[in-house]
């Protein structure tokens, strides 16, 4: 005669529902982070794809009053919310004389004394046209003839489904930005020089 212990070790009814009941928070976490990160990149897409086309149309000769550059974001907005909706949808759009100065953004200046500060009446390149040496002689605006027009793009939207549990932040923030240079209807104008205090 066995004893019941034997018959317990025996008896595997009902093991297949106790690793299924451990496995399946893991086996839900997994599918519902890769469908997070899967949108999310998504949705990364569909701004990056809209933000340059919007830039396209934002460096052509005939978008250069408030409405046309209004519509230009708005097309913007309404294609990420048709994959994300409520998404905020924030722009900056600034224009810098040539691709060197959006890469570096300080202005030019002859550095004299090498010190590393526009100072002591060193001459510098007024690529704004504000009159002063800046850190950033970015303009805002999509600027004028051949400038180089630089749109950035910042979508918030809050996370979904689980996210919420494991994120620090519940909002999503991404951010894209394209530069492209304006189509030269005219020539373009040559910023002045100044001299630094």
């Amino acid at each position: 005669m066995m004893s019941r212990l034997s018959i317990c070790r025996m008896d595997m009814r009902g093991a297949a529902m106790m690793e299924f009941a451990l496995v399946l928070p893991l086996m839900l976490l997994l599918i519902l982070g890769g469908m997070e990160i899967g949108h999310t990149m998504y949705v990364q897409s569909v701004l990056v794809g809209k933000l340059q086309r919007a830039a396209r149309d934002m460096s052509l000769e005939g978008a250069t009053n408030d409405t046309t550059i209004a519509a230009i974001k708005a097309e913007v907005t309404k294609g990420v919310q048709q994959v994300m909706a409520g998404a905020d949808v924030a722009y900056d759009v600034r224009s810098f004389h040539d691709y060197k100065n959006a890469a570096n953004r300080p202005e030019e200046f002859g550095d004299a004394d090498h010190d590393g500060a526009c100072n002591h009446g060193e001459i510098f390149v007024d690529s704004n046209g504000n009159g002063q040496w800046d850190a950033d002689g970015s303009r805002e605006g999509r600027g004028g003839a051949k400038d180089v027009l630089m749109m950035t793009a910042t979508v918030s939207y809050a996370r979904l489904g689980l996210g919420n549990f494991f994120a620090a932040d519940p909002n999503v923030r991404l951010v894209a930005t394209t530069l492209l240079r304006n189509q030269p209807s005219t020539t373009q104008s040559q910023p002045n020089t100044g001299i630094c205090p």
